[in-house]
């Protein structure tokens, strides 16, 4: 077995494959990667107890009967979310007239606005003339 072989089995090990997948993936046998990952320590955690943080790709243990984590915390979370805005699933962005200055805008997730910017809404609660676009 080759030096970058050996390396192969730890990353592939590491990101959760099994023995199995880890063979066909390097053509090797998947009692070698067994007998490889047992003499270095790689054996103990397996896909089925083990996920990884989708951002920062830590090691997060399962709890037995609870959803698995997808994130090892709210930073990773929220940095994961702004860094793949693509993947979210908006439904609820509503198109609106802005009540003080006439602007067409969009808002997500709140169907009873009537302002575009906190400017009109308070210009337009406390009559203080309408602020328009800059």
């Amino acid at each position: 077995m080759t030096n970058y072989e050996k390396e192969q089995i730890k990353a592939l090990r590491l990101q959760g494959h099994g023995y199995v997948k880890i063979g066909q993936m390097l053509g090797l046998s998947n009692n070698t990667v067994r007998s490889f990952c047992r003499r270095n320590g790689l054996d103990g955690d397996t896909p089925k107890n083990t996920v990884f943080c989708q951002h920062c790709g830590k090691r997060i243990k399962v709890v037995p009967k609870r959803k698995p984590r997808k994130f090892c915390s709210d930073a990773c979370r929220t940095a994961w979310w702004n860094s793949h805005l693509d993947c979210v699933n908006r439904k609820a962005v509503y198109d609106f007239t802005c009540a003080c200055c006439g602007e067409a805008f969009t808002a997500y997730g709140n169907r009873n606005r009537k302002y575009c910017s906190h400017r009109c809404y308070i210009a337009g609660r406390f009559g203080k003339g309408c602020a328009t676009s800059e």
